[in-house]
């Protein structure tokens, strides 16, 4: 049982790192990209060219397998805080591959957020159980109604991303978390019906479960993966890369108070998740701020 949690924890610290690796990559292939060709054939340039592949491989595959069996060795709590060391290697990384410049500031930003990600993570929110909170009609409700949320503010960030004035690039990076946010909601449903219908144990629900999840989660994952590299042709990764994390990182406790209705494990995880909230938000502004004022000087 010991080196079972040992190497989920080394796992989860290993997808963060990979996961951030592959980001590196992807922007160092854009800022390779003349700023005047950025906008005719961006997303064809990209996929040909092996590095950004490669890039792409880190994230949707290593990272992926890394954090799927983390969360079976440790459970999903404290997985996201373990993953945010991936962050720094993002600093490192922005610094001496891609040669961006960060000041004490920033730093202070990303080490703000790593905290309130670790603290979420501590709070040990996790949801369990089977997909059969499905046939509760409130619940369904409920899940339709947070979903459509936050594809409504995906399609006003994505709409404020598009126009041409200062923090664009901020409103980019969200656009390209929030697709996450609603794939990670949908993951649970996902996993599970997709085990039971190829399983051989699948029935009518996990059948129609299956076909909305994936729905929800297949083309949310492209789009995010996407629309970061077109926020990677205004700003620095490793301001853009945060600033997107904001959504990940709270929604799934709206999910896990507003959709599932369920109390806290423990007496102190209010406190660990209200902090981590005012520690994400404050980070969120700071580098905000600083992206907003690159995009003046650019």
């Amino acid at each position: 049982m010991a080196e079972n949690y040992v190497f989920g924890v080394i796992l989860a610290i290993l997808g963060g790192a990979v996961n951030s690796f592959g980001v590196v990559l992807q922007k160092k292939v854009v800022n390779e990209i003349p700023k005047e060709s950025r906008e005719e054939r961006f997303m064809r340039t990209l996929i040909r060219n092996p590095i950004w592949i490669l890039g792409l491989i880190c994230i949707v595959v290593f990272s992926a397998v890394c954090f799927l069996l983390a969360q079976a060795m440790i459970g999903g709590a404290l997985v996201p805080g373990l993953a945010a060391i991936g962050l720094v290697v993002l600093v490192i990384g922005s610094i001496k591959i891609i040669g961006e410049d960060l000041k004490n500031l920033e730093f202070i930003g990303i080490g703000i957020l790593i905290i309130g990600i670790l603290l979420i993570g501590l709070s040990e929110l996790s949801i369990e159980g089977d997909i059969d909170y499905f046939l509760d009609t409130s619940f369904n409700v409920r899940i339709t109604i947070f979903t459509s949320i936050l594809c409504i503010l995906w399609m006003v960030s994505r709409m404020a991303g598009k126009r041409d004035y200062r923090g664009k690039t901020i409103f980019l990076a969200l656009s390209a978390g929030l697709p996450f946010a609603i794939g990670n909601s949908w993951m649970q449903p996902f996993t599970i019906s997709m085990i039971n219908v190829f399983g051989g144990k699948g029935d009518s629900l996990d059948f129609i479960i299956f076909i909305i999840s994936t729905i929800l989660v297949a083309p949310t994952s492209f789009a995010g993966i996407a629309f970061v590299q077109e926020a990677f042709k205004y700003g620095d990764a490793s301001k853009i890369v945060p600033i997107q994390q904001i959504p990940i990182q709270i929604t799934p406790i709206f999910l896990y108070f507003s959709v599932f209705l369920t109390d806290p494990p423990k007496i102190f995880s209010p406190y660990f998740i209200l902090g981590g909230i005012v520690l994400i938000i404050i980070s969120g502004f700071i580098l905000g701020k600083r992206q907003a004022a690159i995009e003046i000087i650019e």
